[in-house]
């Protein structure tokens, strides 16, 4: 049992630990950024629920994916582990070894029933994420027909399947691409949040679209790059509206005070901060590795608190237990938040995410190290301008922080995927080609 009290933040009374949650709900909306989200900031809001939501829970300013691609980053926070130590890549075609232990395994042994309801793509059964789920459910496709993951029918799939789990505890995941590229907004989503736009592009921005832009056989203007982040706005505030659904969901079945609420996403999105637009898995900058993370603990413990200190999407998984009252596994890198979210101290000081193609980062709260360059956050959040020659100590310390860090993980390899060819389409779809 966690210890009944520990230091608070700042002055003021102790504060008491959360009482243990019954359920958990990992919500992971794919290739959201922080700041596209009313309560991390946006005005205007368009994201009405998700801002209601975070009324009742704790909210993590920093919170740093692991990876900015799915596959990588989604296996980081069932595994807490570093994308090195559990090996699981959609470049490389490797699956998540069998052998590694996942969240789900953990709950699964402890009695509960285990779902997920998903986009599929890089969340595919052959991709190894889904171990421990009794259920690994990703939408219907008919061939020949456009993929389309909209968040509304997988909330109720989700929601269909809470109401036959009776008394059980449960783990239930679920999962969009609805605010992933190609942007294919609703006309109302899109005229709520898009003042007049009189350029050339279409409401709909395709994958084309995209590689036409950046690789410069497509010019556009600030006028045309704004109208495309609002295609991906528009994209949101459909995904909160079925956010919504699922809270109220809860709410109706009698679950939602003592479950565990956990929303996040796996990494975001860059439109043009360095050099491409509609686009991710291709930097370690903090518009891709900067996600948005919302914790309701049971009976909304610390509701609207705001925690500044940088986090890791890898603690999210060894915080799930701890809000269970379930010891963390000595093998998961993370730690539990809530520990920090009741007084202690931030659980690690220095994040690591590993881009595919090869390359890594560091980042404390003021530097960040990507490959050798060095970028000093506290004068440049934009990550503009490298200053490594200028704080060769600095960089040095990084590298061998991230180096420490890397050495420490476990060995298990990764095991090859086969792709059949209606998965090839599934990630075509969602821009992943050869």
């Amino acid at each position: 049992m966690m210890a009944a009290t520990v230091a608070a933040c700042g002055p003021g009374p102790r504060a008491e630990a959360p009482a243990p949650a019954e359920n958990v709900i990992l919500v992971s909306i794919d290739t959201l950024r922080a700041d596209r989200l009313g309560c991390y900031g946006r005005e205007p809001s368009f994201t009405p629920n998700i801002d209601a939501f975070r009324e009742e829970a704790v909210l993590f300013e920093l919170t740093i994916a692991q990876a900015p691609s799915t596959l990588s980053s989604h296996a980081s926070l069932f595994t807490s582990l570093l994308p090195q130590h559990h090996g699981a890549s959609i470049k490389r075609r490797r699956s998540l070894a069998p052998d590694h232990l996942t969240v789900a395994e953990v709950l699964r042994a402890e009695g509960f029933k285990t779902a997920a309801f998903h986009g599929g793509g890089q969340l595919d059964a052959v991709f190894g994420v889904g171990q421990g789920f009794d259920v690994w459910e990703t939408p219907g496709h008919r061939p020949g027909e456009p993929f389309r993951d909209e968040f509304r029918p997988t909330v109720a799939r989700a929601l269909s399947w809470l109401e036959q789990v009776g008394q059980n505890p449960f783990f239930l995941f679920v999962h969009t691409y609805e605010n992933h590229h190609p942007y294919t907004p609703s006309p109302e989503n899109l005229a709520a949040v898009e003042a007049d736009y009189e350029g050339p592009l279409p409401s709909e921005i395709s994958i084309e679209l995209l590689n036409a832009i950046n690789t410069k056989r497509s010019t556009i203007t600030p006028e045309d790059l704004r109208h495309i982040e609002s295609t991906y706005e528009a994209e949101i505030r459909s995904v909160d509206a079925a956010f919504g659904a699922l809270v109220e969901g809860l709410r109706r079945l009698d679950l939602y005070e003592q479950s565990l609420i956990i929303f996040t996403s796996d990494h975001g999105e860059e439109f043009g901060e360095h050099g491409m637009v509609g686009w991710h898995g291709h930097t370690l900058y903090d518009e891709l590795l900067r996600v948005p993370l919302l914790i309701k603990y049971r009976d909304s413990w610390h509701a609207g608190q705001t925690l500044s200190d940088q986090v890791r999407l890898l603690d999210v998984a060894p915080t799930m237990l701890g809000a269970l009252d379930r010891p963390r596994p000595t093998v998961f890198e993370g730690a539990d938040l809530t520990l920090y979210a009741a007084g202690g101290p931030a659980p690690a000081p220095y994040a690591v995410s590993v881009l595919e193609e090869g390359g890594s980062s560091i980042r404390s709260p003021g530097w960040k190290r990507i490959r050798r360059s060095l970028f000093d956050l506290s004068r440049d959040p934009g990550e503009t301008k490298d200053v490594a020659e200028e704080f060769p100590g600095t960089s040095e310390k990084l590298r061998l922080i991230k180096l420490e860090l890397i050495t420490e993980g476990p060995s298990i390899g990764a095991v090859a995927a086969p792709i059949s060819p209606e998965l090839r389409e599934r990630l075509e779809s969602l821009g992943y080609v050869e």
